[in-house]
């Protein structure tokens, strides 16, 4: 006996099939064409050169570039997914057809799995056929490489899966064709959009904010599938010398699980949907006040924050360009779900959304969650990052200070700097002299926590280096602290990779403008004089008498070229490059210089390239080889006469 309830029909499933052919006949065409068309112009290619010189198996190479395409894949799924959503769906948007689905006599959870699985047909059934083409081609080239085809397969329906999934899912909040991609692409990047319109609002009103960051960040990557499936890396296959390497199917995996979620969500949507709700722009009830507050929200912050721009406005006039844009917002999306201009009557929901970003302008303006005036205790803070304050220029790695560290004596300086930042908010000292500079400090807590801020404008006093608890005498303290600022120069990680991981000193460079004998020099340092120019450096450095800034002469360095530039070299090919200005008071260093200039340097012609030597490290001087040519060489290049004057 035949059952009273069910759950597919043939008949609409082919109707449908045959009805929007278009629309799979295309995605099919394109795959045709990028795969197994290829596979045979590759088999040609390998009929007419086997044998010769030239043959390279051209099947070959083309099985394994068959996963290189992820990215079309992503591109057809995003693309075909909300066409083929649309198709299957149009029935529910036009009153007519609505009403005559309704009154075939098949239940509704029928109609709802046959045109789902004719929408997933659409893509499904062609990545079959393109697979099992590709799969003959390959093993009638004798080069069958089904991991690869297989990612390809596996990757490819995971993605039309899902982005067809979600847009069924968008379609069942609407009775407009039009309104489904719509909703669809804002469903795409919603969390992202909304994610970075708040993070640029809270820039303008929340004093060294740096963003947001931890777990909001990789929240929002996952909730923007095009950006999650899409970023370099995440989802990748490599073909190795000894195999392959594949990365990401478990990414895909959990997006597949999202859809059939987003299925099962839809199928009881669509049970419960209203007939009536054809033409509508929102055909759920309960989701017609989401709508109108979403549209006023997005509104206002988007069109808020590109009108100040526009203006170059500062706070206020973000304010109330975001006050003005909710309301409008408010009003044109009750525009859409009332389909008339008579919505005035309406204002209560104007008024509630503007009265939201007033709350969160009262709470952010006033400061009322002490974002801005929070300072962890040092008890408190297991390590600390630290970046920025240029205020005295060398022109040298010690420049722009990065460097983290746990020492109790370094976080004591983080926090000191950081409550000076804080105390000037509202305020720029006075005087002549003040300058700004920059500061990032990133604590990490005892707790597991992370406390960032990010200040781009801290104005500085350099007369106030002596002033106790001021931000330069917390600047002044660093700079006078040579081993730690050793660290902030990179000589420190460089010591520890000598030691510790086999590195080298490959070379020296010396940058010299010699602008007082009219040449300007270029030197090269290795073995033995390369050693004895870093220990020179280290002994002036920790002397105080190379790398020394002070506060007080803001602005008045000397950037003339004179600098050391010490090339290190790992065992993979990486490297580290420290540079530092040779100041006249490095008076080691200098001694080192002019002894080596005086008994080893030599003079080239301009095209004769510079000789490089390379030497252990001075962490395994026992073990340096001689150098077998002369370890150092000179460049000069005497001016023309054009160039001289």
């Amino acid at each position: 006996m035949r059952s009273g309830k069910s759950c597919f029909d043939w008949t609409i499933f082919k109707k449908t099939v045959l009805r929007y052919w278009p629309v799979w006949g295309a995605y099919s065409v394109i795959w045709l064409v990028a795969l197994p068309l290829q596979g045979l112009m590759m088999l040609q290619l390998d009929a007419q050169n086997r044998g010769t010189t030239y043959f390279s198996g051209y099947v070959g190479n083309f099985a394994h570039a068959v996963p290189d395409l992820r990215m079309l894949s992503l591109v057809l799924a995003v693309i075909f997914g909300v066409l083929c959503a649309m198709a299957v769906c149009s029935h529910l948007y036009n009153p007519r057809s609505a009403n005559f689905f309704g009154s075939l006599p098949v239940r509704r959870e029928g109609l709802f799995i046959t045109h789902y699985l004719a929408g997933l047909a659409f893509l499904i059934v062609p990545n079959l056929v393109v697979f099992l083409l590709v799969l003959l081609i390959e093993a009638v080239g004798g080069a069958v490489f089904l991991p690869g085809l297989g990612f390809w397969l596996a990757v490819t329906c995971g993605e039309c899966l899902f982005f067809y999934t979600m847009a069924v899912f968008c379609g069942m909040f609407t009775g407009h064709i039009l309104a489904l991609p719509a909703f669809y692409g804002i469903f795409n990047i919603l969390a992202y959009g909304v994610y970075f319109l708040v993070e640029m609002v809270f820039r303008r009103f929340y004093y060294g904010f740096t963003g947001f960051t931890g777990w909001m960040d990789e929240a929002v990557n996952w909730l923007t599938p095009i950006q999650s499936l899409g970023r370099y890396g995440r989802v990748e296959f490599w073909v190795t010398e000894t195999g392959y390497v594949v990365h990401g199917l478990d990414i895909v995996a959990v997006y597949a699980g999202a859809a059939l979620v987003l299925a099962l969500c839809s199928f009881f949507l669509y049970r419960a949907r209203r007939l009536e709700s054809a033409g509508d722009v929102v055909s759920v009830r309960v989701m017609r006040p989401v709508f109108q507050y979403g549209v006023a929200f997005c509104a206002g912050l988007a069109l808020g924050i590109f009108t100040t721009a526009f203006l170059n406005g500062e706070e206020p006039t973000l304010m109330v360009s975001i006050l003005v844009w909710a309301v409008i917002g408010c009003f044109v999306a009750r525009m859409l779900l009332e389909k008339s201009f008579r919505v005035f009557r309406y204002w209560k929901s104007a008024a509630i959304s503007a009265g939201a970003f007033v709350l969160l302008f009262l709470v952010v303006g006033f400061d009322l969650t002490g974002f801005e005036t929070r300072v962890p205790a040092a008890d408190q803070v297991e390590s600390v990052e630290l970046e920025g304050f240029r205020l005295c220029r060398l022109g040298d790695d010690g420049d722009y200070f990065t460097l983290t560290e746990n020492s109790p004596e370094f976080v004591d300086y983080a926090i000191l700097l950081h409550r000076a930042a804080v105390d000037q908010r509202d305020s720029r000292p006075s005087g002549g002299t003040v300058r700004s500079t920059t500061l990032r400090v990133t604590y990490h807590l005892k707790n597991g926590g992370t406390l960032s801020r990010w200040y781009d404008n801290v104005w500085v006093d350099p007369t106030q280096a002596e002033q106790e608890g001021s931000f330069a005498w917390a600047v002044q303290r660093i700079y006078g602290d040579r081993e730690l600022y050793w660290k902030g120069y990179g000589f420190a990680e460089a010591e520890r990779r000598l030691s510790e991981e086999g590195w080298r000193l490959q070379e020296v460079m010396y940058e010299n403008d010699g602008h007082d004998q009219g040449v300007d020099r270029t030197l090269y340092y290795g073995g033995a004089d390369a050693l004895a120019l870093y220990e020179a450096v280290k002994e002036d450095f920790q002397a105080n008498r190379i790398g020394v800034r002070r506060v007080e002469d803001w602005d008045n360095g000397n950037l003339d070229r004179n600098h050391l530039y010490f090339s290190f070299a790992g065992k993979d090919d990486s490297g580290w490059t420290v540079g530092i200005r040779v100041q006249d008071t490095a008076s080691s260093t200098l001694a080192v210089l002019e002894r080596l200039e005086q008994e080893q340097a030599w003079t080239a012609s301009s095209d004769t390239p510079p000789l490089h030597t390379e030497y252990v490290g001075p962490r395994d001087e026992a073990a340096r080889p001689v150098p077998t040519a002369e370890p150092a060489a000179v460049v000069d290049a005497v001016p023309t006469q054009e160039a001289a004057s």
